[in-house]
């Protein structure tokens, strides 16, 4: 069947692709050619290059290069002596701990597919998780081993071995029977010597699953040659402030999420960096590790630079050590970002992707054109197209609102074993993101919001993000977020929960009347919500469907 929107598609790169390029930091290449070999291979180079520099820091714990690899050797090692195979899938489950990463490169060394979970999902999403992705091991922090013990116990799980790995000063007993072992047991028995393993840059290194805020979670392939493809460019592009040799990478986000996953252990084996965890990102814990260990690169999200901007020591912090710092998963206000950056003197990169991208689609220069409350121009070897949201098919004109798609080497080609979602999302080679966006004559995109969040009020279509970047101008506001609900005779209204900075007070009439001022009439809030804290996912997102939910199960009541 002949499809001549997709000549519509290469005719709209061909007129635009020169504009976004051209707005590029001076240096930063439009294309690549990308080293055919496997993610181990580059963290094995700086192994030998420098045995003796930092890789890991935790608190006052440092691993050096040279430590970190014979740990993951081991592991890689007894990983094989248990019966794990290339290609075999072997859940992650811990908080940002060295043990997380030696985890993940054990993994890398022998071609296992490295499955991401998260310690706080609930035994039945796990459950899932393991099920889908047909994890037979799963390597755990001891104070979660009882999730991952409670599935391998059931006869219809593909689970066969837990490996629980004990942190020192937090001892947890773990039971003790057939296929549970310690993981500090586990290498103090195995052979210190680099697997003779062959593992291809068109092998799986990981399904990163969705985060399932919108769905049903569905695990996104990740090749060593797309994971290679995406931090050549992030290398590129972050070479700007820092030579990415002499990355310190202030580590908050989680491990198991792509976007950490992407500027810590990618981005650091690859470039020769070094990596500065911190297991819980609280806005102490957060400044402790920017006094102690100086980071100058830093992925966050922005609930992360609200609780730096608002720190009481914030001025008399070493933030100034911050070269770089990248902000992503959310939208990022324009208040905020101004804030950090006068506080930092960092740049801020505000930018855009998916787990289906690992991370990244479009992202601000750190120097050259910048423009504050957009996600930044198209990623060096990418191509999007801004199509109309009902059928996917019509090039939207410049500054109009429509559905993103993108194609490049860091998009998935599929999810693991669903071909049903897989044939709904990728078309043609193109990845439909979902994501309503707008891009201007510049090659600037601005992501108004996902598709399953617009608000259909009397006919009209209103985007939360909006609303939220008004309300985020007053100055009594510290955070606030907008969801659609029900009404009898609108169909949906908009619902604004708000939290205020400290000390502040307002009443509900006063924060319509100030969205009355600055929005048209359809899309200013018929309620307000104070709260104490906006509901977010683990990655920092307002959670926009647990507030749904809650909304609704009011209703009910």
């Amino acid at each position: 069947m002949e499809k001549p929107w997709l000549r519509d598609f290469e005719d709209d790169i061909a007129q635009w692709k020169p504009k976004w390029e051209a707005n590029y930091d001076k240096g930063v290449p439009t294309t690549y050619d990308y080293p055919a070999l496997p993610q181990k291979d580059f963290f094995n180079k700086w192994t030998d290059k420098h045995p003796e520099k930092d890789y890991l820091i935790i608190n006052d714990i440092k691993l050096s290069y040279g430590v970190s690899n014979s740990m993951a050797r081991k592991l890689a090692n007894a990983l094989l002596d248990l019966g794990v195979k290339k290609g075999d899938r072997v859940a992650v489950m811990m908080p940002n701990i060295p043990q997380n990463i030696i985890s993940i490169h054990a993994c890398l060394k022998i071609g296992a597919i490295e499955v991401p979970a998260n310690v706080l999902y609930t035994t039945p999403e796990l459950s899932y998780q393991f099920q889908d992705s047909g994890a037979e091991t799963v390597i755990v922090m001891a104070l979660f081993a009882s999730k991952a013990i409670e599935i391998m116990r059931d006869p219809d799980t593909p689970v066969k071995r837990v490996i629980a790995v004990q942190v020192a000063g937090m001892p947890v007993d773990v039971e003790k029977a057939e296929n549970i072992y310690d993981y500090n047991e586990l290498l103090e028995g195995s052979k210190d010597s680099e697997p003779d393993i062959i593992v291809l840059p068109s092998d799986i290194s990981r399904l990163q699953y969705t985060g399932g805020t919108t769905g049903v979670p569905k695990g996104c392939v990740l090749t060593n040659e797309m994971m290679v493809s995406q931090v050549v460019r992030t290398s590129e592009w972050g070479r700007i402030m820092v030579e990415p040799e002499n990355f310190r990478s202030l580590t908050a986000i989680p491990l198991n999420h792509i976007f950490g996953y992407n500027f810590s252990i990618n981005l650091c084996s690859y470039g020769g960096g070094t990596i500065i965890l911190v297991a819980q990102p609280t806005p102490d814990n957060l400044i402790a590790a920017i006094n102690k260990h100086e980071p100058n690169i830093f992925a966050s999200v922005p609930a992360m630079l609200i609780a730096l901007n608002n720190h009481p020591e914030i001025s008399t912090s070493k933030i100034g050590s911050m070269e770089g710092v990248i902000s992503g998963s959310a939208p990022l206000a324009v208040a905020t970002m101004k804030k950090f950056e006068e506080l930092s003197g960092a740049s801020i990169c505000e930018g855009y992707g998916l787990s289906e991208t690992i991370n990244i689609i479009t992202a601000n220069p750190f120097i050259s054109m910048k423009k504050y409350g957009s996600c930044g121009i198209v990623w060096s070897d990418t191509d999007i197209v801004v199509v109309d949201i009902e059928t996917g098919t019509k090039v939207m004109p410049r500054g109009e609102l429509g559905e993103l798609i993108c194609r490049g080497p860091q998009v998935i080609k599929e999810y693991w074993n669903n071909p049903e979602e897989t044939a709904q999302v990728v078309r043609d080679g193109w990845l439909y993101t979902g994501d309503i966006v707008k891009m201007d004559e510049d090659g600037f995109i601005y992501i108004m919001d996902r598709k399953k969040d617009m608000i259909i009020c009397s006919g009209f279509n209103v985007y939360p993000r909006d609303i939220d970047e008004v309300l985020f101008k007053h100055p009594k506001i510290k955070e606030a977020c907008s969801i659609g609900v029900p009404h009898e005779k609108r169909g949906e209204t908009v619902k604004a929960f708000v939290t205020l900075e400290e000390n502040e007070t307002m009443t509900e009439e006063e924060v319509i009347a100030f969205c009355r001022e600055n929005l048209a009439p359809y899309k200013v809030p018929t309620l307000v919500e104070f709260v104490d804290a906006i509901p977010r996912t683990v990655i920092g997102k307002a959670d926009r469907k647990a507030m749904k939910e809650m909304e609704l199960s009011k209703m009910e009541q």
